[in-house]
Protein backbone atom coordinates (compact mmCIF):
# COMPACT_ATOMS: atom_id res chain seq x y z
CA UNK A 1 0.00 0.00 0.00
CA UNK A 2 1.18 3.50 -0.83
CA UNK A 3 2.57 5.17 2.29
CA UNK A 4 3.41 8.70 3.39
CA UNK A 5 7.09 7.85 3.30
CA UNK A 6 6.75 6.81 -0.34
CA UNK A 7 4.92 10.08 -1.02
CA UNK A 8 8.01 12.00 0.08
CA UNK A 9 10.47 9.79 -1.82
CA UNK A 10 8.56 8.76 -4.95
CA UNK A 11 10.34 9.47 -8.25
CA UNK A 12 8.52 10.22 -11.49
CA UNK A 13 9.73 7.98 -14.32
CA UNK A 14 7.31 7.11 -17.10
CA UNK A 15 5.65 3.70 -16.75
CA UNK A 16 2.25 2.33 -17.65
CA UNK A 17 0.00 -0.37 -18.88
CA UNK A 18 0.07 1.20 -22.31
CA UNK A 19 2.72 3.33 -23.94
CA UNK A 20 2.12 7.03 -23.29
CA UNK A 21 4.11 10.11 -22.40
CA UNK A 22 1.15 12.34 -21.61
CA UNK A 23 -2.61 12.20 -21.25
CA UNK A 24 -3.91 9.43 -23.49
CA UNK A 25 -6.56 6.78 -23.85
CA UNK A 26 -5.45 3.29 -22.86
CA UNK A 27 -7.55 1.78 -25.60
CA UNK A 28 -5.72 -0.21 -28.25
CA UNK A 29 -8.33 0.81 -30.82
CA UNK A 30 -8.65 4.52 -31.50
CA UNK A 31 -11.99 3.83 -33.20
CA UNK A 32 -13.46 1.94 -30.24
CA UNK A 33 -16.74 3.13 -28.80
CA UNK A 34 -16.26 5.68 -26.02
CA UNK A 35 -16.12 4.18 -22.54
CA UNK A 36 -18.86 5.57 -20.38
CA UNK A 37 -20.43 5.31 -16.96
CA UNK A 38 -21.27 7.81 -14.23
CA UNK A 39 -18.62 6.61 -11.77
CA UNK A 40 -15.03 7.67 -12.36
CA UNK A 41 -12.24 5.97 -10.44
CA UNK A 42 -8.61 7.11 -10.47
CA UNK A 43 -6.53 3.99 -9.89
CA UNK A 44 -2.82 3.81 -9.12
CA UNK A 45 -0.79 0.90 -10.49
CA UNK A 46 2.61 0.29 -8.97
CA UNK A 47 5.44 -0.57 -11.32
CA UNK A 48 9.11 -1.19 -10.74
CA UNK A 49 11.29 0.89 -8.40
CA UNK A 50 8.27 2.20 -6.45
CA UNK A 51 6.95 4.12 -9.46
CA UNK A 52 3.24 4.57 -10.09
CA UNK A 53 0.98 5.27 -13.03
CA UNK A 54 -2.54 6.58 -12.53
CA UNK A 55 -5.51 5.53 -14.68
CA UNK A 56 -8.72 7.54 -14.48
CA UNK A 57 -11.52 5.43 -15.94
CA UNK A 58 -15.34 5.47 -16.09
CA UNK A 59 -17.56 2.67 -14.79
CA UNK A 60 -21.31 2.10 -14.92
CA UNK A 61 -21.23 0.06 -11.70
CA UNK A 62 -18.75 -0.16 -8.84
CA UNK A 63 -20.43 -2.85 -6.77
CA UNK A 64 -20.21 -5.87 -9.08
CA UNK A 65 -17.50 -7.02 -11.48
CA UNK A 66 -13.84 -6.16 -10.79
CA UNK A 67 -12.77 -2.65 -11.83
CA UNK A 68 -9.82 -2.61 -14.19
CA UNK A 69 -8.11 0.17 -16.13
CA UNK A 70 -7.23 -2.12 -19.02
CA UNK A 71 -8.50 -0.76 -22.33
CA UNK A 72 -10.06 2.41 -20.94
CA UNK A 73 -9.48 5.74 -19.31
CA UNK A 74 -6.76 8.39 -19.13
CA UNK A 75 -3.20 7.53 -18.17
CA UNK A 76 -0.80 9.68 -16.13
CA UNK A 77 2.62 8.44 -15.06
CA UNK A 78 4.08 10.06 -11.94
CA UNK A 79 2.38 11.26 -8.76
CA UNK A 80 -1.08 12.85 -8.77
CA UNK A 81 -3.79 13.95 -6.39
CA UNK A 82 -7.43 14.12 -7.55
CA UNK A 83 -10.28 16.34 -6.43
CA UNK A 84 -13.68 16.84 -8.05
CA UNK A 85 -15.14 20.35 -8.20
CA UNK A 86 -18.43 20.64 -10.05
CA UNK A 87 -18.35 18.60 -13.26
CA UNK A 88 -14.56 18.50 -13.51
CA UNK A 89 -11.95 16.33 -11.83
CA UNK A 90 -8.73 18.25 -11.20
CA UNK A 91 -5.55 16.21 -11.36
CA UNK A 92 -2.85 17.92 -9.29
CA UNK A 93 0.75 16.89 -9.91
CA UNK A 94 2.95 16.35 -6.87
CA UNK A 95 6.62 16.02 -5.98
CA UNK A 96 8.50 17.03 -9.16
CA UNK A 97 5.31 17.27 -11.22
CA UNK A 98 4.10 20.88 -11.39
CA UNK A 99 1.11 20.51 -13.74
CA UNK A 100 -2.61 20.78 -13.05
CA UNK A 101 -5.04 19.26 -15.55
CA UNK A 102 -8.79 18.91 -15.72
CA UNK A 103 -10.73 15.76 -16.60
CA UNK A 104 -14.34 16.05 -17.75
CA UNK A 105 -16.78 14.21 -19.99
CA UNK A 106 -17.42 14.90 -23.64
CA UNK A 107 -20.91 15.04 -25.16
CA UNK A 108 -20.53 11.35 -26.03
CA UNK A 109 -19.63 10.42 -22.46
CA UNK A 110 -15.92 9.87 -23.00
CA UNK A 111 -13.38 11.23 -20.54
CA UNK A 112 -11.36 14.11 -21.94
CA UNK A 113 -8.57 16.42 -20.85
CA UNK A 114 -9.38 20.05 -20.07
CA UNK A 115 -6.43 22.42 -19.88
CA UNK A 116 -2.87 21.80 -18.76
CA UNK A 117 -1.17 24.47 -16.64
CA UNK A 118 2.31 24.40 -15.10
CA UNK A 119 3.50 26.20 -11.98
CA UNK A 120 6.86 27.03 -10.44
CA UNK A 121 6.26 24.43 -7.71
CA UNK A 122 3.71 21.70 -7.16
CA UNK A 123 0.30 23.01 -6.13
CA UNK A 124 -0.68 22.07 -2.58
CA UNK A 125 -4.44 22.20 -3.22
CA UNK A 126 -7.27 23.67 -5.28
CA UNK A 127 -10.66 24.78 -3.97
CA UNK A 128 -13.78 26.31 -5.50
CA UNK A 129 -14.39 30.04 -5.16
CA UNK A 130 -17.50 30.19 -7.36
CA UNK A 131 -19.01 28.37 -10.34
CA UNK A 132 -16.30 29.61 -12.70
CA UNK A 133 -13.36 30.30 -10.42
CA UNK A 134 -10.87 28.21 -8.48
CA UNK A 135 -8.14 29.19 -6.05
CA UNK A 136 -4.92 27.17 -5.88
CA UNK A 137 -2.21 27.57 -3.26
CA UNK A 138 1.48 26.97 -3.84
CA UNK A 139 3.42 26.25 -0.62
CA UNK A 140 6.87 24.75 -0.88
CA UNK A 141 8.96 23.97 2.21
CA UNK A 142 12.06 25.41 0.54
CA UNK A 143 10.36 28.62 -0.63
CA UNK A 144 9.91 31.82 1.35
CA UNK A 145 6.69 32.62 -0.52
CA UNK A 146 3.07 31.54 -0.32
CA UNK A 147 1.40 31.97 -3.73
CA UNK A 148 -2.32 32.05 -4.47
CA UNK A 149 -3.41 31.47 -8.07
CA UNK A 150 -6.90 32.40 -9.23
CA UNK A 151 -7.83 29.94 -11.99
CA UNK A 152 -10.56 29.78 -14.61
CA UNK A 153 -12.44 26.59 -13.72
CA UNK A 154 -13.41 25.91 -17.34
CA UNK A 155 -10.03 26.33 -19.03
CA UNK A 156 -7.73 25.60 -16.05
CA UNK A 157 -5.79 28.75 -16.95
CA UNK A 158 -4.36 31.16 -14.38
CA UNK A 159 -6.21 34.48 -14.17
CA UNK A 160 -4.00 36.14 -11.56
CA UNK A 161 -1.38 35.37 -8.93
CA UNK A 162 -0.79 36.93 -5.52
CA UNK A 163 2.25 36.10 -3.41
CA UNK A 164 3.04 36.69 0.25
CA UNK A 165 6.10 36.09 2.41
CA UNK A 166 6.11 32.98 4.58
CA UNK A 167 7.08 35.32 7.43
CA UNK A 168 3.44 36.45 7.52
CA UNK A 169 2.66 32.97 8.85
CA UNK A 170 5.71 32.09 10.92
CA UNK A 171 9.40 32.68 11.52
CA UNK A 172 9.78 29.12 12.84
CA UNK A 173 11.00 26.47 10.40
CA UNK A 174 8.57 25.76 7.52
CA UNK A 175 4.77 25.88 7.30
CA UNK A 176 3.24 22.76 5.75
CA UNK A 177 -0.15 23.07 4.07
CA UNK A 178 -3.12 21.35 5.73
CA UNK A 179 -6.30 23.04 4.47
CA UNK A 180 -7.93 26.01 2.72
CA UNK A 181 -11.47 27.33 2.50
CA UNK A 182 -13.24 30.50 1.42
CA UNK A 183 -16.07 31.76 3.60
CA UNK A 184 -17.71 35.08 2.87
CA UNK A 185 -15.08 37.66 2.00
CA UNK A 186 -12.17 35.80 3.58
CA UNK A 187 -9.85 32.95 2.65
CA UNK A 188 -8.60 30.80 5.53
CA UNK A 189 -5.35 28.85 5.22
CA UNK A 190 -4.39 26.21 7.81
CA UNK A 191 -0.88 24.89 8.30
CA UNK A 192 1.46 23.25 10.78
CA UNK A 193 5.17 23.79 11.43
CA UNK A 194 7.64 21.06 10.47
CA UNK A 195 11.35 20.81 9.77
CA UNK A 196 11.62 20.49 5.95
CA UNK A 197 14.60 18.13 6.21
CA UNK A 198 13.74 15.88 9.15
CA UNK A 199 9.93 16.41 9.25
CA UNK A 200 10.18 16.84 13.02
CA UNK A 201 7.29 18.89 14.49
CA UNK A 202 8.59 20.67 17.60
CA UNK A 203 5.72 23.19 17.88
CA UNK A 204 2.46 21.46 18.81
CA UNK A 205 0.95 23.71 21.50
CA UNK A 206 -1.55 25.70 19.43
CA UNK A 207 -3.69 25.82 16.32
CA UNK A 208 -2.81 28.47 13.72
CA UNK A 209 -4.74 29.73 10.69
CA UNK A 210 -3.82 32.55 8.34
CA UNK A 211 -6.64 34.86 7.24
CA UNK A 212 -6.66 36.69 3.89
CA UNK A 213 -9.26 38.93 2.32
CA UNK A 214 -11.10 37.55 -0.68
CA UNK A 215 -11.16 38.12 -3.63
CA UNK A 216 -8.18 40.52 -3.42
CA UNK A 217 -6.15 38.03 -1.32
CA UNK A 218 -4.53 40.54 1.00
CA UNK A 219 -3.00 39.10 4.18
CA UNK A 220 -4.99 40.09 7.29
CA UNK A 221 -3.68 38.17 10.30
CA UNK A 222 -2.89 34.81 11.90
CA UNK A 223 -5.39 33.55 14.45
CA UNK A 224 -4.33 31.12 17.19
CA UNK A 225 -6.00 28.88 19.76
CA UNK A 226 -4.21 27.11 22.60
CA UNK A 227 -7.10 24.74 23.44
CA UNK A 228 -5.70 22.22 20.97
CA UNK A 229 -2.65 21.65 18.76
CA UNK A 230 -1.77 22.29 15.09
CA UNK A 231 -4.36 21.96 12.34
CA UNK A 232 -4.43 18.99 9.96
CA UNK A 233 -1.61 16.66 9.01
CA UNK A 234 0.75 15.62 6.25
CA UNK A 235 -1.01 15.35 2.87
CA UNK A 236 -4.51 14.98 4.36
CA UNK A 237 -5.70 18.42 3.13
CA UNK A 238 -8.67 18.34 5.52
CA UNK A 239 -7.64 20.72 8.28
CA UNK A 240 -10.58 22.96 7.35
CA UNK A 241 -14.15 21.90 6.56
CA UNK A 242 -17.03 24.22 5.62
CA UNK A 243 -20.75 23.58 6.14
CA UNK A 244 -23.73 24.95 4.21
CA UNK A 245 -23.96 28.01 6.47
CA UNK A 246 -20.34 28.98 5.89
CA UNK A 247 -19.12 27.86 9.32
CA UNK A 248 -15.60 26.44 9.30
CA UNK A 249 -14.65 23.39 11.37
CA UNK A 250 -10.99 23.06 12.26
CA UNK A 251 -9.49 19.60 12.80
CA UNK A 252 -6.50 19.13 15.10
CA UNK A 253 -4.95 15.78 16.03
CA UNK A 254 -1.11 15.85 16.17
CA UNK A 255 -1.21 12.22 15.02
CA UNK A 256 2.17 10.51 14.63
CA UNK A 257 0.43 8.46 11.91
CA UNK A 258 -0.15 11.73 10.03
CA UNK A 259 3.34 13.16 10.34
CA UNK A 260 3.78 14.48 13.89
CA UNK A 261 6.88 13.68 15.93
CA UNK A 262 5.12 14.70 19.15
CA UNK A 263 1.67 15.46 20.55
CA UNK A 264 1.22 17.91 23.41
CA UNK A 265 -2.45 18.89 23.20
CA UNK A 266 -5.70 16.96 23.10
CA UNK A 267 -7.12 16.30 19.63
CA UNK A 268 -10.23 18.36 18.95
CA UNK A 269 -12.39 20.23 16.45
CA UNK A 270 -12.74 24.01 16.72
CA UNK A 271 -15.11 26.34 14.87
CA UNK A 272 -14.92 29.68 13.10
CA UNK A 273 -18.47 30.98 12.74
CA UNK A 274 -19.62 32.34 9.41
CA UNK A 275 -18.67 36.00 9.05
CA UNK A 276 -16.07 35.82 11.81
CA UNK A 277 -12.29 35.75 11.66
CA UNK A 278 -11.68 34.42 15.17
CA UNK A 279 -12.11 31.03 16.80
CA UNK A 280 -15.50 30.51 18.45
CA UNK A 281 -14.64 30.26 22.15
CA UNK A 282 -18.06 28.73 22.84
CA UNK A 283 -17.38 25.71 20.63
CA UNK A 284 -15.01 22.85 21.46
CA UNK A 285 -15.51 19.30 20.18
CA UNK A 286 -13.41 17.01 22.37
CA UNK A 287 -12.72 14.26 19.81
CA UNK A 288 -10.70 12.14 22.21
CA UNK A 289 -13.58 12.10 24.71
CA UNK A 290 -15.97 10.99 21.96
CA UNK A 291 -13.69 8.22 20.71
CA UNK A 292 -12.08 6.89 23.87
CA UNK A 293 -8.75 8.63 23.36
CA UNK A 294 -8.52 8.27 19.56
CA UNK A 295 -8.20 10.98 16.92
CA UNK A 296 -9.54 11.72 13.45
CA UNK A 297 -7.07 11.55 10.56
CA UNK A 298 -9.37 12.51 7.66
CA UNK A 299 -12.70 14.34 7.26
CA UNK A 300 -15.03 14.72 4.28
CA UNK A 301 -18.02 16.98 4.73
CA UNK A 302 -21.38 15.47 3.75
CA UNK A 303 -24.34 17.68 4.72
CA UNK A 304 -26.42 18.93 7.64
CA UNK A 305 -23.44 19.27 9.94
CA UNK A 306 -22.15 15.74 9.37
CA UNK A 307 -18.92 14.45 7.88
CA UNK A 308 -17.34 11.14 6.97
CA UNK A 309 -14.34 10.48 9.18
CA UNK A 310 -11.40 8.13 9.31
CA UNK A 311 -10.71 7.58 13.02
CA UNK A 312 -7.39 6.17 14.18
CA UNK A 313 -7.73 2.78 15.85
CA UNK A 314 -4.83 3.59 18.16
CA UNK A 315 -4.12 6.42 20.58
CA UNK A 316 -1.32 8.83 19.69
CA UNK A 317 1.18 7.26 22.07
CA UNK A 318 1.06 3.91 20.25
CA UNK A 319 0.67 5.06 16.64
CA UNK A 320 3.31 4.13 14.12
CA UNK A 321 4.90 7.24 12.61
CA UNK A 322 3.74 7.98 9.02
CA UNK A 323 1.40 4.95 9.04
CA UNK A 324 -1.78 6.89 8.17
CA UNK A 325 -3.88 4.42 10.10
CA UNK A 326 -5.11 1.87 10.85
CA UNK A 327 -8.55 3.47 10.63
CA UNK A 328 -12.16 2.83 11.53
CA UNK A 329 -14.71 4.72 9.41
CA UNK A 330 -17.34 6.82 11.16
CA UNK A 331 -19.86 9.64 10.79
CA UNK A 332 -19.05 12.77 12.78
CA UNK A 333 -21.83 15.13 13.84
CA UNK A 334 -20.40 18.61 14.42
CA UNK A 335 -23.54 19.85 16.16
CA UNK A 336 -24.17 16.90 18.48
CA UNK A 337 -20.39 16.38 18.90
CA UNK A 338 -20.69 12.64 18.35
CA UNK A 339 -18.74 9.97 16.46
CA UNK A 340 -20.75 6.98 15.16
CA UNK A 341 -18.81 4.08 13.65
CA UNK A 342 -19.89 2.33 10.44
CA UNK A 343 -20.98 -1.30 10.85
CA UNK A 344 -19.63 -3.70 8.23
CA UNK A 345 -16.60 -1.55 7.41
CA UNK A 346 -13.38 -3.36 8.38
CA UNK A 347 -10.46 -1.65 10.05
CA UNK A 348 -8.04 -0.64 7.32
CA UNK A 349 -4.90 1.26 6.36
CA UNK A 350 -4.98 4.75 4.91
CA UNK A 351 -3.36 5.84 1.68
CA UNK A 352 -1.03 8.57 2.89
CA UNK A 353 -2.97 11.16 0.92
CA UNK A 354 -6.27 12.99 0.54
CA UNK A 355 -9.25 10.74 1.36
CA UNK A 356 -10.72 9.42 -1.91
CA UNK A 357 -14.45 9.15 -1.25
CA UNK A 358 -17.59 9.99 -3.22
CA UNK A 359 -20.90 11.08 -1.74
CA UNK A 360 -23.89 10.14 -3.87
CA UNK A 361 -27.09 11.05 -2.04
CA UNK A 362 -27.40 8.98 1.14
CA UNK A 363 -24.41 6.85 0.22
CA UNK A 364 -20.65 7.25 0.23
CA UNK A 365 -18.34 5.14 -1.94
CA UNK A 366 -14.72 4.60 -1.02
CA UNK A 367 -12.09 1.94 -1.65
CA UNK A 368 -9.95 0.39 1.08
CA UNK A 369 -7.24 -2.29 1.25
CA UNK A 370 -8.37 -5.64 2.57
CA UNK A 371 -6.47 -8.96 2.60
CA UNK A 372 -3.90 -7.70 0.08
CA UNK A 373 -6.62 -6.55 -2.30
CA UNK A 374 -8.59 -3.32 -2.75
CA UNK A 375 -12.39 -3.25 -2.50
CA UNK A 376 -15.09 -0.62 -2.93
CA UNK A 377 -17.41 -0.13 0.03
CA UNK A 378 -20.83 1.50 -0.21
CA UNK A 379 -21.68 3.28 3.04
CA UNK A 380 -25.25 4.06 4.06
CA UNK A 381 -24.75 7.30 5.97
CA UNK A 382 -28.21 7.21 7.52
CA UNK A 383 -28.10 3.65 8.86
CA UNK A 384 -24.33 3.64 9.50
CA UNK A 385 -23.81 0.39 7.60
CA UNK A 386 -21.50 -0.62 4.75
CA UNK A 387 -21.62 -3.19 1.95
CA UNK A 388 -18.58 -4.49 0.11
CA UNK A 389 -18.63 -4.02 -3.67
CA UNK A 390 -16.22 -4.54 -6.53
CA UNK A 391 -12.59 -5.44 -6.28
CA UNK A 392 -10.37 -2.71 -7.71
CA UNK A 393 -7.46 -4.15 -9.65
CA UNK A 394 -4.96 -1.51 -8.59
CA UNK A 395 -2.46 -0.74 -5.87
CA UNK A 396 -4.80 1.89 -4.40
CA UNK A 397 -7.55 4.33 -5.38
CA UNK A 398 -6.45 7.97 -5.57
CA UNK A 399 -9.79 9.48 -6.62
CA UNK A 400 -13.48 8.51 -6.56
CA UNK A 401 -15.85 10.72 -8.53
CA UNK A 402 -19.14 10.85 -10.42
CA UNK A 403 -19.62 12.86 -13.62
Amino acid sequence: MFSMIQAKKLALPVIGLCAALSFSSCSDDDNASPNSGPFVVSMAIQGSNNTFTYYTAPFSDVMGAPLTAEGKGIEQPGYFDFTQIGSTIYSIGGLDNVNVLGISKSATGELQQVGNTSFANSISDIIQADANTLVAVEMNATSNLVKFHTINANTVKVISTKQHPVSDLTTLSAPFYSGMRISGNHLFLSYYISNPSTFVTPYTDEAEIAVYSYPDLVFQKVIKDTRTGPVGGFNTKTGLTKDEQGNLYVLSNSNPANGYSQSTKKGAILRIANGQTTFDQNYFFDVEAATGGKNIGHLKYLSNGKALAEVNAEVNSTQKIWADGPYKTAIVDFNAKTVTYINGMPQHAGGGRRLAALQDGNFVYMAIPENNKVYVYKIDIQNHTATRGAEVQASFVAGFSKL
